[in-house]
């Protein structure tokens, strides 16, 4: 089996990172692939970033037609439904695994972002999925504290445990892959890193066969 991790940013450190934890991640035989996006930010905050990423996830799904499923390695899925309109391949973004894994681990859980000026956008991303009535909060941590980054993000997955009562914590960015045992032991509820779901979950669509119904396919019905 080969997966494609797309990062849809340009950061190639970034890249790295996600890659050795999506390699990590996968089972054996799995051979993962991990590649920024040509031409795209450095950075996926905004909805104009989503659209500038956009030219070069395609030109990497039009590279890869050789590969088993794709991972969008961006917890803001930007541009998947867009993705699966050009292929039959399954497409799983990671803040929508990171999420179904949540699911059956807890009654509520909550996103944890880096940054403030993401919380909305993950909060519009909560509603599509319709996942709304299960989410206790999305929260930032705290950009102002000196605190070294596990530390901070430590301080605000506890206070979404404990003022709002979240039962699963799920991380909000691919650049935190990797901390999630950590912060597990920390706060002693499940923590959920969205790469770690992504590959997971495109694994298990891809050896079902599994393919994309995609809009319009059936439009004749």
């Amino acid at each position: 089996m080969k997966l494609l991790v797309i990062n849809p940013n340009s950061d190639d450190s970034f890249t790295a990172l996600i890659g050795e934890a999506a390699r990590k991640a996968a089972a054996p035989g799995t051979e993962v692939l991990c590649e920024s996006a040509p031409g795209a930010p450095r950075f996926i905050e905004t909805h104009e970033d989503d659209i500038l990423c956009a030219p070069g996830m395609f030109e990497l799904l039009k590279r890869h037609t050789d590969v088993d499923a794709f991972v969008v390695a961006c917890t803001c899925d930007p541009n998947i439904d867009a993705l699966r309109e050009k292929t039959d391949k399954p497409v799983v973004g990671a803040g929508e695994a990171s999420m179904l894994f949540a699911l059956p681990l807890g009654a509520t859980f909550s996103v944890i972002q880096t940054t403030e000026g993401s919380v909305q956008k993950k909060r519009e991303l909560v509603r599509k999925y319709g996942l709304q009535d299960r989410c206790a909060s999305v929260r930032a941590i705290d950009e102002k504290s000196d605190a070294p980054r596990e530390e901070k993000l430590a301080a605000a997955a506890m206070r979404a445990r404990d003022d709002d009562g979240a039962e699963v914590v799920t991380l909000g960015c691919a650049g935190l892959a990797g901390l999630d045992k950590r912060l597990e032991r920390t706060l002693g509820i499940p923590v959920i890193d969205g790469i770690v779901a992504a590959v997971k979950l495109a694994e298990a669509l891809a050896a079902r066969g599994s393919f994309t119904s995609r809009r319009g396919k059936y439009s004749g019905l």
